[in-house]
């Protein structure tokens, strides 16, 4: 088994939240019902779009130099936000997907971080 350090944390991150939305995604099928299964699929699905495109915008502002950086930051900020919102929009007035999923599938990433950080403070223990 890998160590997870402070290099290989956004990948363990993403997949580690891809796996948990899968497992997530199938006991809501399972256990639940279609809505419920699809909900969460559709939240871990925006919830690592996102996390993937914040990512790679705060990486391009922070080694491109870019200029105005703080301009930049706020409008993707804001055109991901929008983007979201959207998304999100369909989702819930759609009838297809159960509100309660999309809010679990929303939250995998924050798990996944939690987890990483809980990680973190047990190896760290003993410093």
């Amino acid at each position: 088994m890998n160590k997870i350090t402070e290099e290989n944390l956004l990948t363990v991150v993403t997949a580690g939240s891809a796996v948990l939305a899968l497992i997530s995604s199938l006991t809501g099928f399972t256990l639940h019902s279609k809505a419920m299964g699809f909900g969460i699929a559709a939240g871990a699905g925006i919830a690592l779009l996102n996390f993937a495109w914040q990512r790679s915008i705060m990486k391009r502002i922070l080694s491109l130099q870019v200029h105005r950086p703080a301009m930049h930051a706020i409008v993707r900020y804001l055109l991901r936000l929008g983007i979201t919102a959207i998304a999100l929009y369909y989702l819930l007035t759609s009838g297809y997907f159960s509100l309660t999923g999309v809010l679990l599938g929303l939250s995998v990433v924050v798990i996944t971080i939690i987890c990483c950080t809980v990680y973190f403070a047990i190896q760290r223990k003993g410093d």
